[in-house]
């Protein structure tokens, strides 16, 4: 009966906003925007309510508890994509980052929007400071088009959104910052992969510092209409992302990075990660790597238990290292955050980070290339720690000096640090 009433809600506060459109005078917008958002405070959201401020004075505010970074996600019921508009605005109190954006679910098979699901989200900043369209199968987004940087240098950025999707499967979406009096049409690209949502949402990546610095507010959905541009009268083309420019591996690639430090045995607060290390005077910009974790089985030969190409949460395939600088792979950043005190910006989250497990292993990071060539490799053993006992959960493997071959192991041993581990940073020995 609650779904029932939830979706009966939804089907009439949609045929009510049916006619409603963003004003274009600055006089019509100062109105607007001091005109309290009973509309969108009113909509049945279920989810995360506890990480979230609720009301028509805001709209939807984040507000989770400060000591805590992570996700959170809302929803509300919505089972249309084919002739379909969906309508926000949203003001971010920072500039966001790898680790502080959120994402705007237009439709979802999943109320869990932190999980394995099914739709299309608008994301709104990531590694670039732009506005993009993805699609979502399972745990991987597929870039669908990708819009300007209307965010580039702004630590306050208000903007609006509006997408369509109309009844062939074209999405077309728009942007406007506050300061501009209209909308400006960033892409048109096709997709039909996903046609049966249940839901859409609000979905929030953040540190402990941006806990309160999400707002959506006039968040409209307006199903049945008449979309605009129609790729029947239109002589435009779907657009397709264009395939971005990633930098080149240098012609030797051994050493141009190098294992520094990994944590295989997380505490049950913690998460897995491996370190990097830059040992030159100069940024290494390569594209995606490949982890390879593999096992000695006797007689000089290996069996190899994983391989991965490392994919960043947010879409971008391109690995930045400092000068003589770190950066740390993982699949939980907030984690490592909170557990570590560490450093957001030399924290990457890699969406598919593989279990590296408790077994006695190597580990080779290489180029992704047709024929993979080997940059660096380490080995994780027990026999590593500093000292005898059986199990050393929660603490990492360090180098002692990140200069010296990776494959020495008499540099390497236990994390001297007090919460186990330095993910993205100097080491505990120096």
């Amino acid at each position: 009966m609650r779904i029932y009433k939830a979706l009966l809600f939804l089907s009439l506060f949609i045929t009510t906003i049916h006619s409603c459109s963003l004003p274009a005078d600055d006089e019509e917008k100062e109105t607007y925007l001091e005109e309290e958002d009973n509309a969108t405070a009113e909509l049945p959201w279920e989810g995360e309510t506890d990480k979230f401020t609720i009301n028509a004075k805001e709209g939807v505010r984040l507000d989770a508890p400060q000591e805590d970074g992570g996700t959170a996600f809302i929803t509300i019921p919505s089972t249309t994509v084919r002739n379909t508009r969906w309508e926000f605005g949203v003001h971010l109190t920072f500039n966001p980052s790898s680790n502080n954006y959120a994402r705007f679910y237009l439709a979802s098979s999943s109320n869990i929007l932190s999980g394995n699901l099914n739709g299309y989200f608008i994301q709104i900043g990531g590694a670039k400071d732009n506005v993009a369209l993805y699609r979502q199968n399972g745990e991987q987004p597929k870039l669908l088009a990708s819009g300007r940087e209307l965010m580039k240098g702004n630590n306050s950025p208000r903007l609006y959104i509006k997408v369509e999707c109309d009844n062939n499967g074209y999405w077309t979406f728009w942007t406007r910052l506050e300061s501009e009096d209209e909308y400006i049409k960033e892409k048109l690209v096709k997709d039909t992969s996903i046609q049966n949502p249940a839901y859409s949402g609000i979905y929030c990546v953040y540190t402990k510092t941006r806990c309160n610095g999400f707002t959506f507010h006039h968040v409209q959905l307006t199903s049945n209409i008449e979309t605009t541009p129609s790729p029947d009268d239109t002589p435009d083309k779907p657009e397709t992302p264009a395939d971005p420019v990633l930098p080149d591996y240098p012609e030797e690639v051994r050493g141009i990075l190098s294992f520094n430090e990994v944590m295989y045995d997380n505490a049950t607060d913690g998460a897995e990660y491996i370190e990097l290390y830059n040992p030159s005077g100069t940024t290494v910009s390569v594209p995606a790597l490949k982890l390879i974790r593999y096992v000695d089985t006797g007689s000089n030969s290996t069996e190899t238990k994983t391989s991965v190409i490392l994919q960043q949460s947010d879409g971008n395939q391109i690995i930045n290292v400092p000068p003589y600088g770190y950066i740390c792979l993982t699949k939980s950043p907030a984690t490592l955050i909170r557990k570590h005190k560490a450093n957001e910006e030399t924290i990457i989250e890699i969406s598919n980070f593989p279990k590296l497990t408790n077994e006695d292993s190597y580990l080779a990071i290489m180029t992704n290339e047709e024929k993979s060539r080997l940059i660096d490799k380490c080995s994780y053993f027990e026999s590593m720690h500093s000292s005898n006992t059986k199990r050393h959960q929660g603490i990492s493997l360090e180098k002692a000096s990140p200069e010296l071959p990776s494959s020495t192991r008499k540099n390497w041993s236990s994390s001297k640090d007090s919460t186990g581990g330095t993910p993205g940073r100097i080491n505990s020995h120096k």
